[in-house]
């Protein structure tokens, strides 16, 4: 494996990344991005790859290296990697769901229709289990849009553009009845003006509003105190381009600019649980 310290981060040399890989593993086996690097330097794949394609492959794996503890170890920084890296992504995909032969396949299927064992109206009842007291209900999905990188490749005018560009689906639930509610900004505006050439930004809460929407649990904590997303690069520009959506009952959240570029979330308390998932679904 050749390549400089450019190519390789705080390693001088791809044999660098593995070796400190392997002694990742001496403490931390469940370590997947370094489980799994070494594996294709054993197999003899990383010594194929050209310097480009280890550099972009070592980035994935850099949250791993630099926090020992990891269990996951990666992230992909742009949707192409999953492709790319195939060899590498696939085993940690697998092996973090408990797949070792690869062959269960993901499906997304909001439809109860031909599942056994259900009521015949469809309707899941806890009511009908016996329960007498209302359920806290909350189901939630990640989404990133393929018209920007991942989170851990964005720059600063990637997550304020981000943020902009969702403000036009933001402003279709807050017109909506069933939705309502109110778009929380953190991005400065000095930032925000520096990328869309508006003086201010619209939506932007102090300081103190921000830390009664985190003891809320209504907004995400401060991401620049977490040291896996900061080597991930997820956490880099803070805090611009981060924010959420609240609808006005309160029971339907959209994170943007997280871990995920969104995360949707809806929550309630009832009996049926049929009712947090269609809300979402629709809101989807």
């Amino acid at each position: 494996m050749g390549g400089g310290a450019s190519a390789f981060g705080n390693f001088a040399t791809g044999d660098e990344v593995i070796a400190k890989a392997t002694e990742i593993l001496e403490k931390y086996p469940e370590n997947r991005g370094c489980k799994y690097l070494k594996a294709l330097k054993d197999d003899g794949t990383l010594d194929e790859m050209s310097a480009g394609d280890l550099q972009g492959l070592f980035l994935c794996a850099k949250t791993g290296l630099e926090n020992e503890d990891s269990g996951l170890g990666c992230y992909a920084m742009a949707p192409e990697d999953y492709d790319k890296y195939a060899l590498f992504f696939d085993k940690v995909c697998n092996d973090y769901h408990n797949n070792p032969a690869g062959d269960k396949v993901h499906t997304t299927n909001w439809s109860l229709e031909g599942v056994e064992g259900l009521p015949e109206d469809g309707k899941l009842d806890m009511q009908k289990l016996g329960l007498t007291e209302e359920l806290s209900m909350r189901v939630r999905v990640g989404r990133n849009l393929a018209s920007f990188p991942l989170p851990g490749n964005m720059t600063k005018e990637d997550r304020v553009k981000f943020e902009q560009t969702m403000l036009a689906a933001f402003a279709k639930l807050i017109a909506d009845d069933k939705y309502g509610g109110t778009v929380y900004s953190m991005t400065p505006n000095e930032a925000w003006k520096e990328v869309t050439g508006e003086e201010a930004n619209p939506n932007l809460i102090t300081a103190e509003k921000y830390q009664e929407l985190v003891d809320a649990h209504v907004m995400f904590k401060d991401m620049d105190a977490d040291p896996y997303l900061k080597s991930a690069g997820i956490a880099s520009d803070w805090p611009c381009g981060r924010g959420c959506y609240q609808s006005a009952d309160g029971g339907f959240i959209i994170w943007f600019g997280e871990e995920d570029q969104l995360r949707i979330m809806c929550m309630g308390k009832g009996f049926i649980l049929n009712e947090i998932f269609d809300r979402l679904n629709g809101a989807l």
